[in-house]
């Protein structure tokens, strides 16, 4: 049984979760394709893990032209989705926006992965939005009344439950 873990990742945040998820599918047949680098052809896998990093509201191009290409093969195929990103509280909006309703029904789990609003390695623009991010987060819950610092991260519990549920669906028997 061959998994496929395809992601596209802009800062690294991303690569990190699809590590974490590798090592737990550890012993079973799993490549994980940067698509930024790399186009797998779905139809070669039993199992396809699919997400990536919100960039600006948006897929990166890569995943956009993944998923339209290879639209109807993820159909036929057992399918895993996640997406990171460093806004915690628009997770839901994001998974609705970025994965259709067809997809979603389709797969046999959709999870956030978390994210970070990390700086380096980012263009100068990407900089900015992303001081400017931190800033409305900080500004929120120093007007909620008490300031703890919780800017968002990887929640590994959650790559854990993916690679859980993929193992289950994997070995499950046809109905």
């Amino acid at each position: 049984m061959k998994i496929l873990i395809a992601y596209t990742s802009k800062n690294g945040t991303v690569r990190t979760c699809v590590d974490r998820l590798c090592t737990s599918l550890n012993g079973l047949d799993v490549t994980a394709a940067d698509l930024n680098m790399s186009t797998p052809n779905v139809a070669d896998y039993d199992m396809v893990i699919l997400g990536g990093a919100v960039h600006f509201g948006k897929w990166m191009p890569a995943m956009r032209d993944f998923i339209k290409d290879q639209y109807d093969a993820l159909m036929q195929t057992k399918l895993g989705l996640f997406l990171c990103s460093g806004l915690a509280h628009e997770q839901e909006y994001y998974i609705e926006k970025l994965f259709s309703k067809e997809l979603r029904d389709h797969a046999f789990q959709t999870l956030y992965f978390g994210g970070s609003l990390r700086k380096d390695g980012l263009p100068f623009f990407d900089k900015l939005v992303v001081r400017h991010l931190r800033s409305i987060i900080i500004e929120s819950e120093i007007d909620d009344g008490e300031y703890t610092p919780s800017m968002p991260g990887i929640l590994p519990e959650n790559i854990e439950k993916m690679g859980t549920y993929a193992r289950k669906e994997l070995f499950r028997e046809k109905e």
